[in-house]
């Protein structure tokens, strides 16, 4: 079933939150908004009139949740619905000993990676996190593993060792001649390779035809460098959201 007209769905990050208003079937990814705490900008919604209903995907934490909470009471009189994992949805059977612990955005992200692909398949995630994530072709989630995403590291880094810098996060291969350089590349590529091990020992249960499907604000930087064949899906959470509410409509 479609989801309902006038959703405001709402993927809330720890650094960003991505956004799409659906009508009937249809889904308008808007642009995404800087989270800064009560500093947020929401101005970009002020034009959505129409909203009947607010669907959130919420990694970072009550107090960001607060925030958004009063805006949309202040604009729409509406509370914003959390969405939190279940036992099994749309296809996805959840291995969690305790379901609801299961971050949103991994399980919402797993759900539209089954409508798009029914096969074996990883599904990695590339935000203030780095998770990836193995679903079976049975639609079973295996289990995955989180880490810190190249960013966090490489501010940690430099946080912790006075004597290095860091500017814009590129990569320009392994041979760098100054350390914001170094810094930036080194912290892309280390998340390349943990990456690249996750998806082998996938493949070794799995098998070599596993599907990669890659989002989050580095997916596009890191995709490049995985010596596998990755897909980039940029709204993955959105879809999940939209996928689970069809469902429950």
């Amino acid at each position: 079933m479609p989801t309902p007209s006038s959703c405001l769905l709402i993927d809330h990050g720890n650094s960003r939150i991505k956004w799409a208003l659906t009508t009937a079937a249809d889904m308008t990814v808007g642009q995404a908004i800087d989270y800064r705490d009560e500093e947020t900008d929401f101005s970009s919604w002020e034009k959505l009139n129409t909203v009947q209903r607010v669907l959130v995907s919420n990694s970072a934490g009550p107090k960001a949740f607060a925030y958004l909470v009063n805006r949309c009471q202040k604009q729409w009189q509406l509370n914003p619905e959390p969405l939190q994992a279940k036992p099994e949805q749309c296809g996805v059977i959840n291995s969690y000993l305790e379901p609801q612990t299961l971050g949103a955005d991994r399980w919402l992200a797993l759900i539209a990676a089954r409508q798009i692909y029914q096969g074996s398949l990883a599904v990695i995630d590339c935000g203030t996190a780095v998770t990836c994530d193995a679903l079976s072709k049975e639609g079973v989630f295996l289990g995955g593993v989180i880490s810190a995403g190249p960013k966090i590291a490489a501010d940690a880094l430099v946080k912790k060792a006075a004597h290095l810098d860091l500017d814009e996060m590129h990569y320009p291969g392994p041979f760098n001649t100054d350390t914001a350089s170094a810094v930036s590349a080194g912290s892309l590529i280390f998340t390349v390779g943990g990456i690249e091990k996750v998806l082998n020992e996938f493949r070794s249960k799995l098998g070599d035809e596993i599907r990669v499907l890659m989002t989050g604000g580095w997916a596009d930087t890191l995709a490049p460098l995985i010596d596998l064949d990755a897909a980039v899906y940029p709204d993955l959470v959105l879809q999940g959201i939209q996928f689970a509410a069809g469902e429950e409509s």
